[in-house]
């Protein structure tokens, strides 16, 4: 949660998003399909309505909980971890 959106309530907006469940969808994946909606630049994470600093909108632009499961998946390949080529994370954007 970055900057500004790291208010007192910010772990309950996570854990509203079923957190926990995004985060062991993705946690042993070997390909992630989701569809979700863009993040804009400039909207928070949670409900991408509310105006933050855009330079807090996060580099994986999916909104909501989807998006924090892409991440969690990302995360797995970057600094050290598992083999990036084996990344095999398909987006479709319902917009």
């Amino acid at each position: 949660v970055l900057g500004s959106q790291r208010t007192p309530d910010w772990e309950a907006r996570v854990a509203d998003m079923a957190a926990r469940r995004n985060f062991l969808q993705v946690r042993c994946a070997d390909a992630v399909y989701v569809v979700g909606w863009r993040l804009e630049q400039g909207k928070d994470q949670f409900t991408g309505r509310c105006d933050i600093d855009p330079r807090e909108t996060p580099v994986l632009d999916v909104g909501g909980g989807t998006g924090w499961a892409c991440q969690w998946y990302a995360d797995r390949f970057s600094d050290g971890g598992e083999d990036p080529a084996q990344c095999r994370l398909f987006f479709f954007d319902d917009a």
